[in-house]
C-alpha cells in the first residue's frame, strides 16, 4: 500500500471514528467509507473493497470496527422459502426505507413493502438457480446472528452507482486456514434509480450478484487481495446466468475488451477490480458448460483463482494454453466482425455483436518483403494486430501463456517479434508463394500465435490482374498483374484498348506482393493521362512466352 493511500485511510478512519463518537448513523459512516473509493465511477459492489480493506495489516484503523456491524433496521420479514431474512425501515428517519419509482423518476407512495416484495421473491428465484439448478452449495450459517439462521439482506440507502455489497467479521472465520471461510451477510440500496440498470432488474441482477459472494466467502474461502478479481468476476457473470435478460454488465465491458494487455489476473480496486472480466465467465459457460465455473471454484477451495482455473481444465482433459487461445479468439471476433467470424471456422459470442471491439496494439501495410510487429507482453495478456493489404485486413493476435508467471506474481515483460516475412526465419506456419507467418521469442511453450489470414489471401486469383475494376482516380494503389514466369526477367507489358489501340508500353521488373510476384500499371497512358473507363487488354512477354488478359478500368 502507498503512503498515500496509508495516509487517506487514516484521515477516512479519524473521521469516522469521529462520527461514531457522535453517534452518528452506521450506514451513513460506511457509505462515508465507499465514497472515498470513487464508487460512482466504477465499483458497483462493496465487496472487494471491503475485503482489500480488511486484509490490510492496519488495526489502528478504527473503519472496521464499523464495517464489521450488520446494519440497524427497525423490521423484517422471511421470504416464502424460508431461506432469507430481509432487514429493511419502514419509516424514512435514516434515509434507508426503501420504495419502489415510476417511470418518470418519482417516487411510488406507499411502495415500501411492494419493494419487499420483489426482494422476497428474487432471493428465492436467485437461490433456486444457483443452490438448486447450478449445485453451488448455499451460504454457511451463521448461528442466528442476524436474528436467525436465513441467509441475511439488508436494505440500505447506498452512495450513487453503488449496487450493494456482501460483508462478514474477519475475526470470527468459520475454518480459519490460509483462506478462511465466513458468514456473510448482503446488503442492497433501497432505490435502484441511480444505477446504470434501473428498478427491479437492477434488484434482480443485485442480489444474484451478493448472494453468490456469500457462498463465495461462506464455502470456498478468501485468498489474498489480489485475487479478488475472480470473486467479481464470478458474481458479474453470475448475474447474466440468473437474468440473462438484464445485461447490466456490458457498462463493464469496455474496461476488459480496451486492456487485453494487462495480466489477467490483475486487480486494481480502483478501475480494474474483475466486474469487466466476466466475459471469461461467458467464454467458459458457452465453450464448456456453466459446470466448468463451478469445478474451478472447487479447486479453490484449495487453492487461489489462476492454479485453480489451471487444475480445472487439466483435469477435465483440456490444455488450459489452448482455451487461453481459445477465448482471445473469440475475443477478436466481436461487434461487426462477428459477421465474418465464420470464415475462420469461429463461432462467436452469442451476443458478440454487442460487445465491444478489442483494442489493437499495432497495424501496418503489408510491403514486398512483409511486415512486423516488434511487442513484449506480460503473463497472460492478449496483443492483436493489423495487417492492411489492398482492400482486405488480415488479423494476427499473440497471446501470451505463461501461467506459471501468474502464480508467482511475475511483473517481467516478454519481448516478441511477430508478423508475415517472404522466405524469412521463425516460421511457424507457412502461406502460399514464399510467404510465412513468423514468430520469435525466448520460450515459444509460453506463447499463442493465432493468424485471421484466408490463405486465398496469398494466391494468385485465376492469374487475372487485380483490384478489379480498376478504379485510378483512388491513388490508392496500383493495378497488379501476376508475374506467370518462373524466371525474375524483366518483361515488356503492353496495354491496348479493345479496339486494338495501343495505350502504353514499357518494360517491367517483377515485384513481390501479397499473392505473389507482379508488375504494375497505374492506369496512365503513354502520355501519361489517365485512360477512360473501358475494357483494355494486357499483354506479358518475355524472352519466349507472352500472356494476355483483360483490365476493366472504371473511374467513379
Amino acid at each position: 500500500m502507498s503512503l498515500s493511500t496509508i495516509f487517506e485511510m487514516f484521515v477516512l478512519s479519524n473521521m469516522l471514528f469521529g462520527e461514531m463518537l457522535l453517534g452518528s448513523d452506521h450506514q451513513g459512516a460506511i457509505n462515508r467509507f465507499f465514497e472515498a473509493y470513487n464508487v460512482r465511477s466504477y465499483n458497483k459492489c462493496g465487496f472487494h473493497i471491503i475485503a482489500n480493506y480488511y486484509g490490510t495489516p492496519a488495526d489502528e484503523f478504527n473503519v472496521k470496527g464499523v464495517l464489521q456491524v450488520r446494519p440497524p433496521n427497525d423490521t423484517f420479514v422471511v421470504s416464502p422459502s424460508g431461506k432469507f431474512r430481509i432487514h429493511f425501515d419502514t419509516t424514512d428517519i435514516n434515509g434507508n426505507q426503501p420504495f419502489l419509482y415510476d417511470p418518470d423518476g418519482n417516487i411510488i407512495p406507499n411502495s415500501t413493502y411492494a419493494f419487499i416484495d420483489s426482494v422476497e421473491n428474487t432471493c428465492d428465484y436467485v437461490y433456486h438457480v444457483e443452490v438448486d439448478s447450478l449445485g453451488f452449495p448455499p451460504p454457511p450459517s451463521d448461528s442466528g446472528a442476524g436474528g436467525g439462521n436465513e441467509y441475511d439482506i439488508y436494505v440500505q440507502s447506498l452512495p450513487a452507482g453503488e449496487y450493494g455489497y456482501t460483508d462478514y467479521n474477519p475475526s470470527q472465520p468459520l475454518i480459519n486456514r490460509i483462506n478462511p471461510t465466513y458468514a456473510a451477510w448482503s446488503v442492497i440500496r433501497n432505490e435502484f434509480q441511480s444505477t446504470y440498470t434501473k428498478g427491479i432488474p437492477a434488484m434482480e441482477v443485485t442480489i444474484a450478484h451478493e448472494f453468490h459472494h456469500g457462498i463465495q466467502v461462506g464455502n470456498y474461502g478468501l485468498w489474498q487481495q489480489k485475487d479478488l478479481w475472480f470473486y467479481e468476476l464470478t458474481s458479474t457473470w453470475m448475474e447474466q446466468v440468473v437474468y440473462p435478460e438484464v445485461k447490466d454488465y456490458y457498462q463493464y465491458l469496455i474496461y476488459f475488451f480496451d486492456n487485453v494487455d494487462r495480466p489477467f489476473d490483475d486487480y486494481q480496486q480502483y478501475n480494474y477490480a474483475g466486474y469487466e472480466r466476466c466475459i471469461f465467465g461467458i467464454f467458459v459457460q458457452y465453450e464448456y458448460g456453466t459446470s466448468m465455473m463451478k469445478k474451478i471454484w472447487e479447486k479453490m477451495a484449495h487453492e487461489p483463482p489462476i492454479p485453480a482455473i489451471e487444475d480445472a481444465f487439466t483435469a477435465a482433459g483440456d490444455d488450459p494454453s489452448s482455451v487461453f487461445q481459445l477465448f482471445a479468439q473469440l475475443n477478436y471476433f466481436t461487434n461487426y466482425r462477428t459477421q465474418i467470424a465464420s470464415q475462420f471456422n469461429i463461432t462467436p459470442y452469442p451476443l458478440g455483436e454487442d460487445y465491444p471491439l478489442v483494442k489493437i496494439s499495432m497495424s501496418d501495410t503489408l510491403s514486398g518483403s512483409g511486415v512486423s510487429f516488434p511487442d513484449s507482453a506480460m503473463r497472460l495478456t492478449e496483443h492483436f494486430y493489423q495487417i492492411y493489404y489492398n482492400s482486405d485486413t488480415f488479423g494476427l493476435t499473440v497471446v501470451n501463456n505463461n501461467f506459471s508467471a501468474a502464480i508467482n506474481d511475475d511483473k517481467e515483460s516478454f519481448p516478441f517479434l511477430a508478423g508475415i516475412s517472404f522466405g524469412g526465419q521463425n516460421c511457424v506456419e507457412q502461406l502460399a508463394n514464399g510467404y510465412c507467418l513468423f514468430f520469435a521469442a525466448a520460450n515459444h511453450n509460453d506463447w499463442g500465435i493465432i493468424p485471421f489470414i484466408s490463405n486465398q489471401a496469398f494466391a494468385e486469383k485465376n492469374n487475372g490482374a487485380y483490384p478489379q475494376p480498376f478504379n485510378p482516380l483512388l491513388f490508392l494503389q496500383p493495378l497488379k498483374i501476376p508475374y506467370p514466369f518462373s524466371d525474375t526477367n524483366d518483361v515488356t507489358l503492353s496495354i491496348f484498348s479493345i479496339s486494338g489501340t495501343l495505350v502504353r508500353t514499357e518494360n517491367s521488373a517483377p515485384l513481390s506482393f501479397l499473392r505473389g510476384r507482379c508488375v504494375t500499371w497505374d492506369g496512365k497512358d503513354s502520355r501519361g493521362k489517365i485512360v477512360s473507363t473501358g475494357i483494355y487488354i494486357y499483354v506479358l512477354t518475355n524472352r519466349s512466352k507472352t500472356v494476355l488478359g483483360k483490365i476493366a478500368v472504371v473511374k467513379n
